[in-house]
């Protein structure tokens, strides 16, 4: 019996492996051939490659290296380039779906999470304030069960934050936004900074009036750079990420000034709320998103 079992096995190890093979093979013929239609339709347009990537939302780099066939795109920036080429999907019968559906799959939960994680980060940072305020004008001593439940909160704030910014990293990879990524990885370093510090003065009661001068300037950089990397989206995003962005850029620049650091609080607040109701855009377009032709992809 095992005899017989043994030679159909190898021979369907055998057949999957070749047609992994040709696969492979038809991946790598078409990648220059996808390179090849995207600048002769650029060149048909008038276009450079820099008047093309300033409408993609993608960097110089990326479109010269997808020209010249050396990587297979992703889904969103060939759905870019064929937006702005005005490039009808049935235009590119030889290839197929590009965007695994794993990872559709993947963002769509990330996004479901963090808005989720974003709400609830919002009433934690709401309470965070209200007890920081007192602590700050004095009118609360030190209390070992109060430190427990401030400790909690603290924690409660670092960790959700943390969840809630980490789609919003995944959303500079998906735009091929670098300042989006790295402003989202500050953001997320100084707040547990913060976080620690604030933390440690409360337990060993030093002045709290120290260092926060330095604070608000650092905070209020690292909102504007995150800002930014919303304006930037917003030419081929829309007015939400617009909007987003000039708020955001109001917030930093409240904090860099530390006297309207108070109402740069407020801001922050309303900041927060659109960074919320943007994971919420971007879930239901992805939940929502239906399979577009394009590449492959292979890395």
């Amino acid at each position: 019996m095992s005899g017989k079992i043994l030679p159909k096995f190898r021979l369907s190890l055998e057949k999957s492996i070749q047609i992994a093979m040709v696969k492979q093979t038809t991946i790598t013929m078409k990648q220059p051939a996808l390179g090849q239609k995207i600048q002769e339709w650029r060149k048909a347009k008038g276009l450079t490659q820099e008047e093309l990537v300033e409408r993609c939302n993608i960097n110089v780099r990326t479109i010269q290296r997808i020209e010249a066939g050396e990587v297979t795109p992703r889904s969103y920036t060939i759905r870019a380039i064929m937006e702005v080429l005005d490039i009808k999907p049935e235009d590119l019968p030889e290839i197929t779906d590009t965007m695994e559906t794993k990872e559709v799959a993947a963002l769509t939960k990330w996004l479901r999470f963090s808005f989720v994680a974003g709400i609830i980060y919002l009433v934690f940072a709401i309470i965070e304030s209200i007890f920081d305020a007192s602590l700050f004008i004095g009118e609360d001593d030190f209390s070992v069960a109060e430190g427990y439940f401030y400790n909690f909160v603290k924690m409660g704030v670092l960790v959700l934050f943390m969840m809630f910014m980490m789609s919003f990293y995944k959303l500079g990879q998906l735009y091929d936004n670098l300042l989006m990524k790295v402003s989202t990885v500050f953001l997320i370093i100084l707040t547990v900074l913060f976080i620690t510090e604030d933390v440690v003065v409360y337990w060993m009661q030093v002045d709290l009036y120290s260092g926060l001068l330095m604070r608000s300037l650092i905070a209020g950089l690292l909102y504007v750079l995150f800002a930014s990397a919303f304006l930037h989206l917003s030419r081929g995003k829309g007015n939400l990420y617009l909007v987003t962005g000039v708020v955001g850029l109001l917030t930093g620049v409240c904090f860099m000034t530390y006297v309207l650091a108070v109402p740069g609080l407020i801001l922050l607040t309303a900041f927060e709320l659109l960074l919320i109701v943007l994971l919420h855009k971007e879930y239901q377009a992805r939940s929502g998103e239906q399979s577009f032709p394009a590449v492959e992809m292979t890395a």
